[in-house]
């Protein structure tokens, strides 16, 4: 489902991931997953025939599949996706920022960004974004999450200590999602990603603003059920 090989379960002490905060880039590291097949079987040679069968999806399982991938769906707007009360007091601002349309370079992909401010455009302002993407995995080419009115002096590209984290809480696995978190060492940027069934996923962003992490999953977890059909 993603574009480029996600992360570890866990990047022990201080990786390199690559982000972009509003344009600058953050360079990082990143492994391929396995997907091992550690079943055993048991019993004679006559079972094989089930064993192969059974191997095949069945009807329900695809009717289950198509069904997780029309369970989600990108909002109209920021107010239909009810941004401002999911990001409640974490909004360092009143101003917010809307931005929708489909993404470039990626075919059928589209994407709702919703930054709460105080309205400068400065660089070091604090703001907070809910991203809501259809069809592009933003944790896997993270310059698909901008904030809207970034500066130009932001687009400088360096490298960025972050930490990586990659895991799974009671509450992602209830919605059938994964999650991913990107924080630089300094506190300066915090990302938070969440990928849902259907190639959706919704991504909170803390720039220039102390966030807790429990504080980043609340708002991923609320907003996906906004968009939950």
């Amino acid at each position: 489902m993603r574009l480029i090989p996600s992360t570890p379960l866990s990047c022990l002490g201080t990786a390199v991931a690559a982000v972009v905060i509003g344009g600058v880039v953050l360079v990082g590291c990143d492994v391929v997953d396995l997907d091992l097949d550690l079943s055993l079987s048991s019993g004679d040679g006559a079972d094989a025939p089930d064993e192969e069968a059974s191997a095949s999806p069945s009807p329900d399982a695809e009717d289950e599949e198509e069904q997780d991938a029309s369970s989600y769906g990108l909002p109209e707007s920021c107010e239909a996706a009810s941004a401002a009360q999911i990001v409640g007091d974490l909004a360092p601002g009143p101003v917010l920022s809307e931005e929708s349309g489909p993404i470039d370079g990626f075919e059928d992909a589209e994407q709702l960004s919703c930054t709460f401010s105080e309205g400068g455009t400065e660089p070091g302002t604090p703001s907070f974004t809910i991203v809501f993407t259809s069809g592009a995995d933003p944790s896997a080419s993270p310059d698909l999450v901008q904030v809207p009115g970034a500066e130009a002096e932001m687009n400088w590209e360096v490298d960025v200590d972050v930490d990586v984290d990659t895991y799974h809480t009671e509450e992602s696995d209830d919605l059938g999602g994964d999650l991913e978190y990107v924080g630089t060492v300094d506190g300066s940027s915090r990302h938070l990603y969440l990928e849902l069934p259907g190639d959706f996923y919704v991504t909170a962003i803390a720039y220039f603003d102390d966030v807790e992490r429990g504080d980043l999953e609340r708002v991923v977890f609320q907003a996906a059920g906004q968009i939950r059909n």
